[in-house]
């Protein structure tokens, strides 16, 4: 008995030390928004007011100028389903992108995206509460209807087929793939049927925003190489980049001068907003020794380093 106890006792010893591991090796802004997700979702179990302050309700975003609530409404989400599925869809890709522009940029990725498509959804928002579209109207411009990190996910995903139309992509967890070019679509129809058949306003944004970034906004968002040595130094972050986890140009530069870098998703081959890959030391690039090798991105889908969105 005490020889199955003490064995027991070692293996539940060792999926902990294995959890604590991978949690350690995420990223600090990629851990942070995990983090601060299932806080929020707990404490809005017994403040349901929390979510109510945090989230993107157009009618006090715009009409009270709470403009916070752009970017707090990216980190809670009011569904528990909504929120696993995100982060198992996002966080492969979202570890592989801050640990290649760095935390700062990657930050600043976030917030930015955050602020479009919340804005897209705002204007959405008002636009079907009008007289004019009384059949879809249901009162979304005063209500909390948040999915979280899902808007953000869209629209790189959006971004990804886009670029790879013909492509095919696993679709979570159904064993046959699909197109990339229906791969958004069907992703917004499975959440609007989690969502008890509420189409969600932020969700679509990201997926429009995707569009437009795709066709009119290319390269015309960066932040350069020396603006975030300037940030690192600065009193917001000089404190945090100690942290573990926080990646800084110069180990990013060090990784990439000895090889150590490994990039395993497709945003190598993408351009975003807050990154612009340019032979100009102001920028940071990655790529291999030949330029030409494939990669793998969300859920599959391969895409050529030499495309670029």
């Amino acid at each position: 008995m005490n020889s199955d106890f003490n064995s027991n006792t070692k293996s539940n010893q060792g999926a902990l030390s294995q959890i604590i591991e991978l949690i350690s090796n995420i990223p600090f802004f990629v851990r942070l928004v995990i983090i601060t997700n299932v806080i929020l979702i707990i404490a809005n179990i017994f403040f349901p007011h929390v979510s109510f302050y945090l989230s993107n309700i157009p009618a006090l975003t715009i009409k009270q100028y709470q403009l916070w609530r752009l970017i707090t409404t990216s980190f809670i989400t009011t569904n528990l389903i909504n929120m696993i599925l995100g982060f198992i869809v996002w966080t492969k890709d979202a570890i592989s992108l801050e640990k290649t522009l760095g935390t700062i940029r990657y930050i600043f990725i976030f917030i930015l995206n955050s602020i479009f498509i919340n804005l897209i959804s705002c204007f959405l928002a008002f636009l079907f509460s009008s007289e004019n579209f009384q059949i879809l109207h249901y009162s979304y411009v005063h209500k909390v209807n948040n999915s979280g990190i899902w808007p953000i996910i869209i629209c790189e995903t959006t971004l990804l087929c886009l670029n790879n139309p013909d492509s095919k992509i696993k679709l979570l967890f159904v064993p046959s793939p699909v197109r990339a070019k229906y791969y958004p679509f069907i992703i917004i129809i499975l959440l609007t049927l989690i969502n008890n058949f509420r189409i969600n306003f932020g969700i679509v944004s990201g997926f429009f925003y995707g569009i437009i970034y795709y066709f009119l906004l290319q390269n015309k968002f960066s932040i350069s190489e020396g603006v975030t040595r300037k940030l690192e130094k600065s009193c917001l972050f000089r404190c945090l980049i100690g942290l573990n986890g926080f990646m800084i140009l110069h180990q990013l530069n060090h990784a990439m001068n000895s090889g150590n870098v490994n990039i395993s998703n497709s945003f190598e081959s993408i351009d975003i907003p807050g990154r612009k890959n340019s032979n100009s030391d102001d920028y940071m690039e990655v790529n291999d020794q030949n330029n030409s090798h494939n990669v793998e991105s969300l859920d599959g889908i391969k895409t050529n380093s030499d495309n670029k969105i």
